[in-house]
């Protein structure tokens, strides 16, 4: 007599299982250069911006957005439940700093020393609903300075 406990593994099912998520939570991050010092300029904050992204892209980090100032740093991005945003903001902040101090050598002396980012900063947590406003309000604060300010715009982004 035989008997079968349990049917035969599919080939397909010996893979890597990768749970489906359905929920997602989004973040809007800032840092600044230490000291808020204002030495970013703007071949900078284009090294920033595709840095960024290519890290997000990297660790499966969905951005949303990226802008930055000259003394620091807005990133908008959605997590899975199961991923950390102290460990995102590490590797952002981890990696644009080696890259930069590598890049633009400069950023040392303007900063005097090795450390770009301030150790600090700050986290909110952005409703799904309100994540084209917080990105629209980030494109109005980060605007180049020769493009008017549309108060209708404005008023919308707020």
């Amino acid at each position: 007599m035989e008997t079968k406990l349990a049917p035969p593994v599919r080939r397909s099912l010996m893979q890597r299982w990768e749970p489906l998520y359905r929920s997602q939570l989004h973040y809007l991050v800032t840092w600044s250069t230490r000291g808020r010092r204002p030495v970013l300029k703007e071949r900078h904050l284009d090294a920033v911006r595709a840095l960024v992204r290519a890290v997000c892209e990297e660790r499966s980090i969905e951005l949303v957005d990226v802008v930055a100032g000259a003394d620091h740093v807005h990133a908008l991005f959605g997590l899975k439940p199961a991923q950390s945003v102290a460990s995102a903001v590490r590797e952002l902040k981890g990696r644009t700093s080696m890259r930069l101090m590598q890049d633009f050598p400069e950023l040392r002396v303007w900063l005097r020393g090795n450390l770009l980012w301030d150790e600090r900063y700050a986290v909110e947590t952005v409703s799904p609903l309100r994540v084209e406003r917080v990105r629209e309000r980030l494109q109005h604060l980060h605007r180049p300075l020769d493009e008017p300010l549309v108060p209708e715009d404005w008023a919308r982004a707020s």
